[in-house]
């Protein structure tokens, strides 16, 4: 069966089913999901390109904010080794470029132990492809509560964006949540509007802005929460730092944004319709970033800064970086052309953002370069 029958089955058997748990079969399913596949679906022709696949420097960066970290985690109480914990690593890009740059040019910081966290044995194996070498410096764990407890830092990059999500729409009686039905008669899925059921999400519903107009949709990330909390359960002190593209909340639930912010990619094109063809196409949502930083909030973790990736990455050695990896820059060389993806607005430079946070470090004794020249993070309190 495909797992479109499957889907359709399902329906057929216990009735529609929730958009969340829709994107979950599609992205996750055991067998048939997006991200189960044997060939990881980013960089080069494949359907999406992140900041990793574009050129080694973003590794070589991270690895700058890397050493900063250590600086204000490590003491002389025994928090050793500092622990580096990559959470939707994909085809291990990022993982092999950070250890490239601390090996090469940060040989002080050799007590580092890199974790990770990857449920899946077909991305496991390609992670292990692309490291080559440098496959004896990780340790590979299905999920972070595997992990003894640590300090050091947690990283994802594009990650949070590919959580499965609640959909929700303001309709004449009040918001409803949308989920998925089958057509019979056309083949395909439709949605359909049902009674917000779970409490949370009912709360959550209840702090939107009043004049949103009718048949305003949008969509609720509420995984982001446990996903928090699981770090938390882990970490004694450290940093967290999540990139991805997103708004605070205030650009997120702007009116003029009433069909949300889904969207399905393949081959790099965007796919309008989500629904068709599941396990076939990425579907991702925009991160609400003050989401992040309000739960993280709830249970501990204190929010350091906010900035669009081309103002984080200039922050930390960024030019220097370049001509470690490089040499001198050449203006029309491929790898500047790299790197404009990764700065320019029109690229990655503004779509994409960076939040940092923190635990159990006062926030007074931190002065990070990734936000020497923009840190908006009072946008994400409002």
């Amino acid at each position: 069966m495909s797992l479109t029958d499957i889907i359709r089955r399902n329906i057929k058997d216990f009735g529609p089913i929730s958009f969340k748990e829709f994107m979950n079969l599609a992205l996750y399913h055991e067998k048939y999901g997006y991200y189960r596949q044997s060939t990881f679906p980013a960089g080069g022709n494949a359907d999406f390109v992140t900041s990793p696949h574009t050129c080694r420097l973003f590794g070589a960066v991270m690895a700058n904010q890397i050493v900063e970290f250590a600086r204000f985690v490590l003491d002389d109480n025994g928090n050793r080794p500092f622990t580096i914990v990559e959470m939707g690593a994909g085809a291990g890009y990022l993982a092999r470029d950070i250890i490239s740059a601390l090996e090469d040019f940060h040989k002080g910081f050799a007590d580092y132990k890199y974790c990770i966290v990857e449920p899946f044995k077909e991305t496991r194996k390609i992670q292990r492809d692309t490291l080559g070498e440098l496959l004896k410096k990780v340790s590979w764990y299905k999920t972070i509560s595997e992990i003894e407890r640590f300090s050091g830092c947690v990283i994802s990059n594009e990650l949070l964006d590919s959580f499965p999500v609640n959909i929700v729409q303001k309709e004449r009686h009040g918001w409803y949540e949308l989920y998925v039905d089958n057509v019979p008669d056309h083949n395909r899925f439709t949605y359909i509007s049902m009674p917000i059921s779970d409490p949370f999400l009912k709360e959550y519903i209840s702090n939107f802005p009043a004049d949103l107009p009718l048949d305003y949709r949008t969509e609720v990330n509420t995984d982001i929460r446990q996903w928090l909390s699981d770090i938390n359960a882990r970490m004694d002190k450290g940093f967290v730092l999540t990139i991805d593209y997103g708004y605070s909340r205030e650009e997120y639930l702007m009116p003029h944004r009433n069909r949300g912010t889904l969207l399905g990619y393949h081959l790099q094109s965007v796919v309008d319709d989500v629904l068709i063809s599941p396990g076939s196409i990425d579907i991702t949502a925009h991160v609400n970033f003050s989401d992040l930083v309000r739960w993280g909030e709830d249970i501990g973790f204190s929010a350091i800064g906010y900035a669009p990736q081309y103002a984080f990455l200039g922050g930390l050695d960024f030019e220097d970086t370049f001509k470690k990896l490089y040499g001198q820059i050449d203006p029309f060389s491929p790898e500047m052309a790299a790197v404009k993806m990764l700065i320019m607005p029109q690229a990655m430079g503004e779509s994409h953002k960076v939040v940092v946070q923190s635990k159990d470090i006062s926030c007074s004794d931190i002065n990070l370069s990734g936000f020497g020249f923009v840190n908006h993070i009072s946008m994400l309190r409002n």
